[in-house]
């Protein structure tokens, strides 16, 4: 087994991640932007500037997201709210 390396492309992103709590989904969802950066990772990465990194790290912790997130390139933020709302999940926005 291995592992694809290699970095992301830059440009505009969404973030987002399921969490379950209690018998209830929440999603948590952000965009940002993807940026180039010299070095070397293992696996395929990307480093993301998010507007406001305080207020994602608070809300991580405080409504219980785990660390990972599933990123995406292009401004997807509002197709993922609204099909939250239909679907009946908490929709979390930072």
């Amino acid at each position: 087994m291995g592992t694809v390396e290699f970095q992301l492309k830059s440009g505009v992103v969404t973030l987002s991640s399921l969490q379950e709590d209690g018998g209830k989904f929440k999603m948590l969802v952000t965009g940002g932007e993807s940026v180039k950066l010299n070095g070397k990772m293992k696996g395929s990465w990307s480093w993301v500037r998010v507007p406001e990194l305080g207020k994602l790290y608070r809300t991580l912790i405080t409504e219980g997201f785990v660390h990972h997130a599933s990123l995406i390139h292009g401004d997807y933020t509002q197709a993922i709210m609204d099909a939250c709302t239909i679907i009946g999940i908490e929709v979390i926005s930072v």
